[in-house]
């Protein structure tokens, strides 16, 4: 685990995202939870000692930033208005028998953990539409809709820490995620992240970094659009862009054991970014 600042923390090697906590005279508020159930219940305990947890904010819909939520059960979850539905639809997915039977393999201690009658699933309640400010323990803390990697993608500012958890607005270092993104907003986002002026952002993957990285994400954003806009000029047919050789936009690895195959991911990127331009055109 990781101390950030005086009075947050974030584990930034479990497999899966970032998750983090806030420390008040009153409590804590989490942001994320763990994906894999044995690390929530173990990190549930460790939390405890620093007092009772009060809120848990998710950041975004995606399974690895969300999973962990039943394992809080009787805590307060927030998030931005489209976070229920989304929650809602991928829980039972990633209840199934395929999963267990995949986590027999990959983590048999969380086994007898997946769909276990004391952690039902415990989706966002206390939704927003573009802003919500809470205090806690004397605390302020900002959670702001700034929609790119998914559409309710929301940052977690913690101004008296000079703190801000990004979600996957942020891959620090690690390969970047397009999969559903609005890249233009994405790009939006950064900018928005980047005037919070925060000392420390906490990235949805990858070690904690500051403002100066941003420009580099946001290259890579670039570069990916440019890259699927030159497939589009050419044109090639999504199925035909799929086959060419992946951009080499992006210099980094997939991080946190996120999937197995860099090649999924290249295909996913390019897939969304060029519907997205095609759509762009047809308007």
């Amino acid at each position: 685990m990781r101390r950030i600042s005086e009075r947050i923390h974030a584990e930034i090697y479990f497999w899966g995202c970032n998750p983090g906590f806030f420390v008040t005279d009153d409590g804590l508020l989490m942001v994320d939870t763990p994906q894999q159930p044995i690390d929530a219940v173990r990190w549930r305990e460790r939390l405890l000692e620093h007092g009772p947890i009060r809120h848990i904010v998710n950041t975004e819909p995606h399974a690895d930033h969300i999973l962990g939520n039943s394992y809080f059960p009787g805590v307060e979850v927030i998030g931005q208005r489209g976070m229920e539905a989304r929650y809602l639809e991928t829980i039972p997915r990633m209840q199934g028998v395929e999963r267990v039977e995949t986590m027999k393999e990959t983590d048999p201690d969380s086994v007898w953990l997946l769909n276990h009658p004391e952690y039902p699933p415990n989706p966002p309640t206390r939704l927003f539409d573009d802003e919500l400010t809470l205090e806690l323990g004397g605390q302020t803390v900002r959670c702001l809709h700034v929609p790119g990697h998914t559409a309710p993608q929301t940052a977690v500012f913690f101004p008296g820490e000079g703190v801000v958890f990004t979600g996957d607005n942020v891959f620090h270092r690690v390969k970047t995620f397009i999969q559903e993104a609005d890249p233009w907003q994405w790009l939006e986002a950064l900018q928005r992240i980047a005037a919070l002026d925060a000392a420390v952002i906490v990235p949805g993957h990858g070690e904690p970094c500051d403002n100066g990285y941003l420009k580099e994400q946001a290259a890579v954003l670039e570069g990916w659009i440019a890259a699927v806009e030159e497939f589009v000029r050419r044109g090639l047919t999504e199925e035909e862009a799929l086959r060419e050789p992946a951009p080499d936009v992006d210099p980094y690895p997939i991080g946190q054991r996120l999937f197995p195959s860099v090649d999924r991911v290249n295909g996913l990127n390019v897939s969304n970014i060029y519907r997205r331009l095609i759509a762009r055109q047809e308007a």
